[in-house]
């Protein structure tokens, strides 16, 4: 493992738990207790969850870097991979379970994937910087 890897990895960590928090148990506590959250979340979980999440765009970002300016190169990333995370957790999940509104949901729960990937990516482009390409 290298360095970049590794400062990609707990970045995202950090990020994501800051950004979990402040979304599910600060602003919207209220919205996601209504929709069935435990009033105590397994946080284990949450940072397994997390855990899986930064070794995987740790790892797949410089093989998808082409060229470009890394703040911008990471915030493509990180969108198209939030894009792809939000199409399970916000529309899936809105048809497989009785969240209360599928609309409130899926505005909640796109939202903040989509803003936590996002600037995870911008973050992880940050730290690999401009890479060579082959």
């Amino acid at each position: 493992m290298n360095k970049k890897f590794i400062m990609a990895f707990f970045a995202y960590i950090a990020l994501t738990f800051a950004c979990a928090v402040t979304w599910h148990l600060v602003l919207f506590h209220d919205y996601y207790l209504s929709v069935g959250m435990r009033k105590e979340p397994l946080m284990y979980l949450g940072v397994m969850s997390m855990m899986i999440q930064a070794a995987v765009l740790a790892y797949l970002y410089p093989r998808f870097y082409k060229s470009g300016e890394p703040l911008k190169e990471g915030a493509k990333f990180g969108f198209s991979m939030g894009l792809f995370l939000a199409s399970f957790a916000a529309l899936a999940d809105a048809g497989k379970f009785d969240l209360g509104s599928p609309i409130a949901w899926i505005l909640h729960e796109g939202t903040v994937t989509l803003l936590q990937f996002t600037l995870a990516g911008i973050i992880i482009g940050l730290i690999y910087g401009r890479m060579k390409t082959k």
